[in-house]
């Protein structure tokens, strides 16, 4: 009984009918065939009957005479179906730059990933210029997971410039920092200032490197020392930079 039960059910699945229909399609099937096997055996029985797709097709003949009352049939499930493809909001701009639009939005229902591609581009995936979403590529990147020149995410990859929870890029800033100039809780670079600290130049609490500087133990003149050990180690570095980097010590706690 098992058996026919599963040869009914496959033919169920490729019949498009109501319950009601499909219920009685069922009693009268089981019926047929349950009678057919006090004589026979149920292989030879099924295989009398041949492929579920073909009685399927048989019974969907019987059913819609008409064929217009199939499509009836079908339209409104793939009209219902459809509504979850379309995107749950895209808004693209009339204004295009280079065949891009100004402002593209895009977002899809259920979290499903969705593409925004513009100069400002707004998505789960994203590409523009200025890029914000899940995953925005660009220039100017802001998300979850953040790729661009320059990136802030709660994981960010900057070629110029990172800050994120990790961070990764030429200058980063994050809780894990790594970079040529890393800024951060946990922090490894060229030029590394944080809690924890690890490069050729090493600022912070806990520090391995070449030069080194311990801001619990500095003074009043920490930026000053700061700056004169990035001069040590990178003499040919512009003063900018320098005090750039050195004048971050002093946000530093113990400085």
């Amino acid at each position: 009984m098992d058996r026919i039960n599963r040869y009914v059910d496959e033919v169920l699945s490729f019949i498009i009918a109501d319950n009601k229909t499909k219920e009685r399609i069922r009693e009268d099937l089981v019926l047929q065939l349950s009678e057919a096997t006090r004589t026979e055996d149920t292989d030879s029985v099924l295989a009398r009957l041949g492929d579920p797709r073909e009685v399927a097709r048989e019974f969907m003949d019987s059913i819609y005479e008409d064929k217009s009352e199939l499509l009836n049939e079908l339209l409104p499930n793939l009209s219902e179906n459809a509504k979850y493809l379309e995107p749950a909001y895209e808004y693209r701009s009339k204004t295009t730059i280079f065949g891009l639009p100004l402002v593209h939005i895009k977002f899809n229902r259920y979290g499903r990933p969705a593409l925004a591609k513009g100069i400002i581009a707004i998505g789960t995936v994203s590409l523009g210029v200025v890029s914000i979403g899940a995953i925005p590529i660009g220039i100017i990147s802001i998300g979850a997971l953040a790729v661009g020149l320059i990136s802030l995410g709660a994981v960010a990859l900057g070629l110029l410039m990172a800050l994120g929870s990790v961070a990764v890029g030429a200058v980063a800033f994050g809780g894990v920092a790594l970079g040529l100039g890393a800024i951060g809780g946990v922090c490894l670079g060229k030029i590394a200032i944080g809690g924890v600290a690890a490069g050729t130049v090493a600022i912070g609490n806990e520090i391995d490197g070449e030069y080194m500087l311990r801001i619990g133990q500095a003074g009043p003149e920490a930026v000053t020392e700061a700056a004169a050990l990035i001069r040590a180690a990178f003499p040919k570095l512009p003063d900018w930079i320098v005090d750039l980097f050195s004048g971050l010590v002093k946000y530093f706690p113990g400085s």
